[in-house]
């Protein structure tokens, strides 16, 4: 899910459903690993905020968990639904909400689990203490979010660089921070959480179908920044020509974001610190 501000700029539709696809096949292999190794099992109450098409949700429910996913997008939440029914899942619901209002009775829930949210979010702290408020004392916050700065190619590929530090600018201007998954443990401690785990991975390409996937989020991004007058449609159909000839190349390799990962628990006394 992406925001300008706290305002999407992404598509959603089938576009932006074949991209929340594409991102499952890249990194539900760790986020399954990190909820195992959180805790994640039979008889839980789990809640996904920023679900998207529910692919975490749906298979933290097929683990034997109670699951809820909330996302703002009505398509999404009607595709992630529908996905459930087809799978035959019947401990799983998808709700249109906020993270900020998300309606969920305090204190009802063992784990939490976002990606790629908090990045996008102008205040990453308050969302987080509304992620506190609906876990109970104990209970276990799980966050997967992005670095977008530590994006590479090798070798050199300007026209990736140009498009990363453009993002990344675009997004402090409008108060969100794009590199922000280096500091999610601190917003976690800010929040009130005991820290317990902190990783990070980078996956990175030579050749195949996921080589491509920055250059078509940025691609589909600088719509936005176009509009913004922060780049001109030519300059976007060269840099969009420059990123694509790197994927192009199985001489260059591509980086994406870093990805940071953090388990933490809400204190057992229940009071923030």
């Amino acid at each position: 899910m992406s925001t300008f501000g706290d305002r999407y700029i992404l598509e959603s539709g089938r576009s932006g459903h074949d991209r929340l696809r594409v991102i499952g096949e890249i990194h539900d292999c760790q986020t399954r690993e990190l909820l195992g190794r959180a805790g994640l099992g039979t008889g839980q109450r789990y809640v996904e905020f920023g679900c998207g098409l529910g692919y975490v949700t749906r298979w933290a429910a097929s683990q034997g968990a109670d699951a809820v996913g909330i996302d703002l997008s009505q398509d999404q939440v009607a595709e992630a639904g529908r996905l459930a029914l087809e799978a035959g899942l019947d401990t799983v619901e998808f709700r249109v909400a906020s993270i900020y209002e998300h309606g969920l009775a305090p204190e009802s829930f063992d784990y939490s689990y976002s990606r790629w949210l908090l990045v996008h979010l102008s205040k990453p702290v308050e969302a987080m203490t509304k992620i506190y408020e609906a876990l109970k004392p104990g209970g276990v916050m799980v966050c997967e979010e992005a670095d977008l700065t530590a994006i590479y190619t090798e070798p050199r590929a300007s026209a990736y660089e140009e498009f990363r530090d453009l993002a990344v600018a675009g997004g402090e201007q409008r108060g969100v921070d794009y590199s922000g998954g280096r500091r999610v443990h601190s917003w976690a401690r800010e929040a009130g959480f005991e820290v317990l785990y902190t990783n990070a991975y980078q996956p990175q390409y030579r050749e195949g179908a996921h080589k491509g996937f920055w250059s078509w989020t940025f691609v589909e991004a600088g719509a936005s920044l176009v509009q913004a007058g922060v780049l001109s449609e030519e300059r976007l159909r060269e840099l969009a020509g420059g990123m694509r000839a790197a994927d192009e190349d199985p001489d260059v390799i591509v980086a994406h974001s870093r990805m940071h990962q953090l388990i933490a628990r809400k204190p057992l006394g229940g009071v923030r610190k």
